[in-house]
């Protein structure tokens, strides 16, 4: 006999055909080589349903492997001596499987790349938002004929707009408007805002901070 059995990939139905031996018992079936068929076309669907259709070989050794055996089937009273399966895969199927594996590993590589594009990206924000300095390294880097006076002003706006989108962004902006405002004091007022800094954070807990500025301005 011939039929078709579903494959795993949608879509896509291994032909094949079949060939076997049965024989009845005393308690006759009415239609028992009917009975007989039925069984080899379910054994060889429910085996179809796990393999790829670029793989016929395989399908046809386990449903001969499964099939090869005497098998005695329940309320029928019909055996199934033996039966023997082959495997086919039109052409155009053939053709069309290996095609539509082509475009899934192309998709899948170019989702990786894009993948590994998004954590480079990821990475290099997050270490400008520790050192804006860096666009200019690499303009320096890459493009050296393109760095201007212009392009050196132009660092600080990067780091804000970096900075505006960073974690507690709030005291980033702090941050920079005290390093703005502090780079102009006077020494001793530089020295007086700090010890009163260092005040305040011992205050309210903040003892290794207020630590951590003394030792960065040298304070005592």
């Amino acid at each position: 006999m011939d039929f078709t059995a579903a494959s795993a990939d949608e879509g896509f139905r291994f032909a094949v055909r079949a060939d076997g031996q049965w024989c009845r018992s005393r308690r006759r079936h009415h239609d028992p080589a009917a009975a007989a068929s039925c069984h080899v076309i379910d054994e060889v669907t429910r085996l179809a349903a796990t393999c790829p259709i670029l793989a016929p070989t395989e399908l046809e050794h386990r449903a001969n492997a499964y099939l090869g055996q005497t098998a005695d089937l329940p309320d029928t009273r019909v055996r199934v001596n033996w039966a023997a399966v082959h495997v086919h895969v039109a052409p155009e199927d053939l053709h069309a499987a290996q095609a539509r594996m082509r475009l899934r590993a192309r998709a899948r590589a170019d989702w990786e790349i894009n993948q590994l594009r998004v954590a480079q990206l990821v990475a290099y924000r997050d270490q400008l938002r520790e050192d804006p300095t860096l666009v200019l390294a690499q303009l320096l880097l890459e493009s050296p004929e393109a760095v201007s006076e212009q392009t050196v002003d132009i660092i600080p706006l990067v780091a804000e707009k970096v900075a505006a989108f960073a974690p507690g962004a709030a005291w980033v902006k702090t941050a920079h408007l005290l390093d703005e405002s502090f780079g102009k004091l006077a020494p001793d007022a530089k020295q007086f805002v700090i010890d009163r800094l260092c005040t305040a954070l011992t205050e309210f807990g903040g003892e290794v901070a207020a630590q951590r500025l003394k030792e960065a301005h040298r304070c005592q």
